[in-house]
């Protein structure tokens, strides 16, 4: 049985095949036989109908019942919301399509809204937040689908927003520590939930849920560590563990996460307005430069690990930050854009000869 695949993975293996019996790695009759294996997907067009029809009915229901709205009784709205939720998730188990499921989702938040609205019941917008985090993740686990986990991640850093477990505004404006080293893993719901989507990513397994956990997980701790440390101290605690994972980590996405922390929090930490510790003041113009030459020899070093794009952004930036905080203002414009042309000019071409290098060894 042929496995089917889009027209356009079906062009990109032709492609390779075609390559790879060019190269003497395969036979053209070994070509022939691998793409014998595999059949574009048809383009069934009455599938497509039926979608489309389904679509439009469902638009039509849910306008001539949003201008009947009001008039409904508040059991008929509540049968109506629930019969299209369940019929969302009936949809789903048929037909195994995500996106019945996403909007089955969409559906119960919106109908956590409009029944505590009917019923007058009050609630704070982080409960709302609550009660549709923890719908998203039990249908997350229970299907192990993706986009349900990217809906419950968005929905656990509004929720840490709205009861300010984040907030990276402390990173600037707290020079001090203003809470005990006891109260950095407070409120413990913050934290409990951060595990609780780590557990449900090892049930998804998605890549780009593990950056997204990745982030979320930096956000809360950077935001308690700036309350219990200072900004300062936590952007030089930040910086360093990136540097440490950078190195030490053997996970591909920790090592890239931790060579980001190292990049972004270094390179903040070239601006003097950074370093407001008290204990920092003294020498407040050195300690940028010092911070700017350890970033950017580290940058080299993880450029010549195999690191090139973020290595070579991050280098970049820490020089186009000083050229254009130190230079670029005492240069007459013309000057100015000819000498940035010049330098951009050159970086292209560096970067060209360095990737044809790492590519050639």
């Amino acid at each position: 049985m042929r496995a089917e695949i889009s027209k356009k993975e079906m062009e990109f293996l032709n492609a390779e095949i075609s390559s790879w019996a060019d190269e003497g790695i395969i036979t053209s009759e070994q070509a022939g036989n691998i793409l014998s294996l595999y059949s574009v997907k048809a383009r069934n067009f009455r599938m497509i109908m039926f979608t489309a029809g389904i679509v439009l009915l469902s638009l039509g229901a849910i306008s001539f019942i949003m201008a009947h709205w009001h008039e409904l009784g508040k059991i008929f709205r509540v049968c109506i919301i629930s019969a299209a939720y369940i019929a969302s998730l009936s949809a789903y188990i048929f037909t195994r399509k995500k996106y019945f499921l996403l909007l089955a989702s969409g559906i119960f938040g919106g109908g956590i809204y409009l029944i505590t609205h009917m019923y007058d019941i009050e609630i704070t917008f982080a409960d709302f937040l609550t009660y549709w985090l923890i719908e998203a993740v039990i249908t997350s686990a229970i299907a192990r689908d993706e986009w349900q986990m990217y809906l419950a991640q968005a929905l656990a850093l509004l929720w840490m927003i709205e009861t300010d477990a984040v907030n990276v505004f402390p990173l600037y404006f707290v020079s001090t520590a203003r809470l005990p080293v006891t109260e950095l893993f407070a409120p413990v719901t913050a934290f409990a939930l951060v595990i609780a989507l780590w557990l449900l990513w090892l049930a998804v397994k998605d890549r780009t849920a593990v950056m997204i956990n990745m982030m979320i997980t930096l956000l809360l701790f950077a935001s308690r560590m700036s309350l219990c440390f200072g900004g300062t101290w936590t952007l030089i605690i930040l910086s360093v563990t990136g540097a440490v994972m950078s190195f030490c980590v053997r996970y591909r996405d920790g090592e890239i996460l931790g060579l980001l922390m190292l990049g972004v929090f270094g390179l903040i930490l070239t601006w003097p307005e950074f370093w407001r510790g008290s204990e920092f003041v003294s020498g407040r113009n050195i300690y940028p430069v010092i911070n700017a030459v350890i970033v950017a020899g580290l940058m080299v070093i993880n450029i010549w690990r195999g690191h090139l794009g973020i290595g070579v952004m991050f280098f970049a930036l820490l020089a186009a930050r000083y050229f254009f905080d130190h230079i670029f203002g005492f240069l007459p414009k013309a000057w100015g854009f000819t000498i940035t042309g010049i330098i951009f000019v050159l970086a292209g071409i560096f970067f060209g000869r360095i990737r044809k290098f790492f590519a050639e060894r």
